[in-house]
């Protein structure tokens, strides 16, 4: 942060986490959050200033690339960050969706984190995936799970939150990829979201092969969504643009959301 006048005028919020890459083991990266200056001392260079402090300090953490959800691409691109494309699949929920019956997923409301976590830790390994350490489970999970929906099942749970008038459909485990515990848990999401009065239906993370067969097991039409706002940039010669690209771009990869639980 900068201080000027005897106040806190700008500031970057930065911090390591651990996620896996192509071979599924661990690798640091650099979350960027919370750039903010206050108007009367912007277009001073304090955020550069801050951004490139950053980007130092998450070398010498031994980050391998940096990572940031951003509505203003042009003014990170000058720092050296760059857009990833994503897409994502999303359906219109019909009114008086209902699903068979047959699935063991419920909502969990308030969740039981500690059943959450042994079926988190027990779902199958992917890149991108995050590790969860025992800080996250102690301090963030139980804060941030506030705002989310959670859906559990035997040995499956989905992690879902509604906004603007869509359901997002963020994160989901299970022991294996399979087309049909995938199909129980969009069934239990999309009752939700239909009892909700909420008939959009976006599975924010990649166009895995159970995700896409489950979808269009239960809706008549699925949509691929391109988005565009996380932004990343390399930061070991271990780690160039075209590596950080082809692991995005893994079909077997689970995008991580830096705001999901």
């Amino acid at each position: 942060m900068i201080e000027c006048d005897g106040k806190i005028v700008s500031s970057v919020q930065q911090f390591v986490i651990p996620v896996r890459d192509e071979q599924c083991k661990a690798v640091h990266i650099g979350a960027i959050a919370n750039v903010s200056t206050l108007p009367d001392y912007r277009h001073r260079g304090y955020a550069a200033k801050l951004l490139a402090a950053s980007a130092t300090d998450m070398k010498a953490a031994g980050c391998a690339w940096s990572f940031l959800f951003t509505g203003i691409m042009p003014f990170y691109e000058k720092f050296g960050w760059r857009p990833i494309h994503r897409m994502f699949l999303a359906v219109n929920v019909p009114s008086g969706f209902s699903a068979d019956g047959n699935s063991d997923v419920i909502l969990q409301d308030p969740p039981d984190l500690e059943r959450l976590r042994m079926l988190d830790e027990g779902s199958f390994v992917a890149p991108l995936s995050q590790i969860r350490g025992e800080l996250d489970w102690k301090y963030k999970i139980p804060q941030r799970i506030q705002s989310k929906t959670v859906f559990m099942g035997e040995d499956s749970f989905a992690i879902a939150r509604e906004s603007d008038g869509s359901v997002y459909l963020e994160e989901w485990g299970m022991p294996e990829p399979s087309v049909i515990k995938f199909q129980h848990l969009v069934e239990a999401v999309a009752n939700w979201a239909a009892s909700q009065g909420t008939h959009r239906l976006v599975v924010s993370a990649p166009i895995l092969a159970e995700a896409r067969q489950g979808l269009e097991t239960l809706f008549a039409q699925v949509d691929e969504v391109d988005v565009v706002d996380a932004m990343v940039r390399p930061l070991s010669s271990r780690w160039p643009m075209t590596r950080i690209i082809s692991l995005f771009s893994l079909p077997a990869a689970r995008f991580l959301r830096l705001d999901s639980f």
